[in-house]
């Protein structure tokens, strides 16, 4: 009974979890390239240009802490039922839908790791700006 019960509030919440994740994934999908393209320029001759450049990468670092607040928002939501998975029986038998929600967190983390260190480097390079 409690096995079914917990298989139920995964299916029920798994609806908003997918418009939530489209959300994440698809503003680092557009953010990356955009992120990658900045980081790739080269140093402007121009203190005007410089400055500008500069204030460019602080724009897209303060994008990547609102993604990243996102990201902790997401796993916040999931959270107390990824709790419940991690704490039931998963192997006996195989819980698909379980192991997908724990398979969402990872991906979530992962996609958190991947924007700190695109808002490091972005970091790096407006300090090399001067």
């Amino acid at each position: 009974m409690i096995a079914d019960d917990l298989n139920t509030q995964i299916t029920d919440v798994s609806a908003l979890a997918a418009l939530l994740l489209v959300f994440v994934f698809a503003y680092f999908a557009a953010l990356l390239p955009i992120w990658e393209g900045i980081r790739q320029q080269a140093r402007p001759p121009a203190d005007d240009d410089r400055a500008a450049l500069r204030r460019q990468i602080s724009s897209y670092r303060i994008l990547g802490w609102a993604l990243l607040a996102v990201i902790a928002l997401v796993l916040l939501i999931l959270g107390p039922l990824s709790w419940h998975v991690l704490h039931s029986e998963m192997w006996d038998p195989f819980q698909t839908i379980r192991m997908a929600l724990l398979l969402v967190d990872v991906l979530l983390l992962g996609t958190a790791v991947g924007v700190v260190v695109e808002i490091v480097l972005l970091s790096k390079k407006r300090t090399a700006l001067g």
